[in-house]
């Protein structure tokens, strides 16, 4: 082994090889820095701002609360364990569920598509927020649409480019001085509201478009904010395998994620209920004026970029460790830059992202309330937490996670099943609600039956049949 190559940081971060111990950057509180900058995004004052359409000020906290601590208690739990625990790639991790073949369907079908719907939402709001800067600061008249919003879309997709060549660890010394610098922003957003309204008018103020049944405008609360929560996980596993600790792979997600993500969407609440209106974009300048109302913007869109360079850099990884071979000699920033195209084009139809966010969402938890349960399940109930880290890495049939073929149509049933149960309860598109949604939610109930259904199969299929690299059944 003397003249085994030397592996560095940079062969794990720009790959799909194991991240050392000695090459783990991240403590604790950087990665609650960096999860900080993840949460308090535009989309947390958007999603607390979506929630004041079906729901007033007192059941919106208590949506708020509820949605996400249980959905980001179980994404975390599924993504960051085995990750933060091994070093390895998030989306190579995922062979030991789904398989190597399946890997690469699982990423052309679900996380390519959401993660360019996720960075264009993102863009789009970065142009609306410095259009914003423009108009209060010159007179402007710039209106939500118009061409400067996409210029600067494209814009803020040029500089999340920029900081993604530059590795994961390019944003962790930005993020110890803006992942604080939203939480005052979000503290100070929250005296300019009480400043303007007292709690009895916030409380008393309508939602802005309710269903006429205020049990499904509640439910309905709670599973946009369920929804944000599961969306997470395309982005988490693979900031956590830097993680010098289980620890600090863990539980900065309860404080990064889960408390940033209710403050910010609480603030939204107050706000859209205050302003009447559910749109970030135009509450700055209206609660803090000009200087302060562009600082606001200003520290937003930077919270947006730093969110579109995490979720590219996960789904990079995700190509490179799919495509194998071909992927990987592909150069990052060339492979990065391809992937931002879509995102730039998509910018220029800014009021078709941006005024159908909440629907996006929706969509969003049908597939990754069922992943959630089905990686839950396999990780910790399943393997015990173990897996073989050699196999991951081995694409032949003497893989433990070779399956059938390359492909573990369990797992994908299980998927499939999960989101079946949830288009029965609610339909993303249309926001019906069905049967008992209004005292189990959508989400809660797909991750369950997602995770039931790959427990049940694996035991009476993959473990007779040796497949899958499980322990075997006592």
């Amino acid at each position: 082994m003397a003249n085994a190559p030397k592996y560095t940081g940079a062969s794990a971060a720009f790959g799909t090889l194991p991240v050392l111990k000695e090459e783990r950057e991240l403590g604790f509180w950087d990665h609650t820095w960096i999860n900080v900058g993840l949460a308090v995004a535009t989309w947390a004052f958007l999603i607390g701002g979506s929630t004041a359409l079906v729901v007033g000020a007192h059941d919106g906290l208590y949506a708020i609360i509820i949605g996400n601590v249980i959905s980001i208690s179980i994404m975390a739990v599924s993504v960051c364990l085995a990750p933060g625990k091994y070093g390895i790639e998030h989306y190579t991790i995922l062979r030991s569920i789904f398989g190597a073949l399946g890997v690469v369907l699982l990423v052309a079908c679900l996380l390519v598509v959401f993660g360019i719907g996720w960075s264009s939402v993102l863009s789009i709001m970065f142009g609306r927020a410095l259009s914003t800067v423009v108009n209060g600061m010159t007179g402007a008249q710039i209106g939500d649409n118009d061409f400067p919003v996409t210029a600067f879309a494209v814009l803020s997709i040029f500089i999340s480019w920029l900081l993604l060549w530059k590795g994961p660890t390019a944003v962790k010394w930005l993020n110890r001085i803006v992942g604080p610098g939203k939480i005052i922003l979000c503290v100070g957003l929250i005296f300019l509201i009480f400043g303007t309204k007292t709690w009895e008018e916030i409380n008393t103020a309508p939602p802005l478009a309710p269903f006429a049944d205020p049990r499904v405008n509640f439910m309905i609360a709670v599973e946009f904010n369920l929804a944000a929560g599961f969306g997470y996980w395309p982005v988490l596993g693979n900031i956590a395998r830097f993680t010098r600790t289980p620890r600090a792979a863990l539980w900065p997600n309860m404080l990064g994620v889960f408390a940033a993500a209710v403050i910010g969407e609480v603030v939204g609440l107050f706000a859209a209920l205050s302003l009447g209106s559910y749109d970030p974009t135009a509450w700055m300048i209206p609660l803090g004026g000009v200087i302060a109302g562009t600082v606001a913007l200003l520290f937003i869109g930077i919270a947006n970029i730093t969110a579109m360079v995490s979720i590219f850099y996960g789904i990079c990884l995700a190509m490179r460790q799919a495509g194998g071979k071909y992927f990987e000699s592909i150069p990052w920033g060339f492979l990065t830059g391809a992937l931002f195209v879509p995102v730039a084009v998509i910018s220029f139809f800014p009021g078709q992202v941006y005024d159908n966010f909440f629907i996006f969402v929706a969509w969003t938890a049908v597939a990754f309330a069922p992943l959630s349960g089905v990686a839950f399940v396999d990780y910790l109930i399943l393997r015990k937490g173990r897996i073989n880290a050699r196999s991951l890495f081995c694409d032949d049939k003497n893989s433990e996670y070779r399956f059938w073929g390359g492909v573990n149509p369990i797992s994908f049933l299980s998927l499939i099943g999960g989101a079946l149960v949830y288009w029965a309860l609610f339909n993303p598109q249309t926001l019906d609600a069905h049967g008992p949604f209004i005292w189990i939610s959508a989400s809660i109930p797909a991750c369950i039956v997602a995770g039931l259904l790959h427990y049940v199969l694996t035991k009476a299929v993959a473990i007779p049949s040796g497949r899958g690299g499980y322990p075997p059944s006592r």
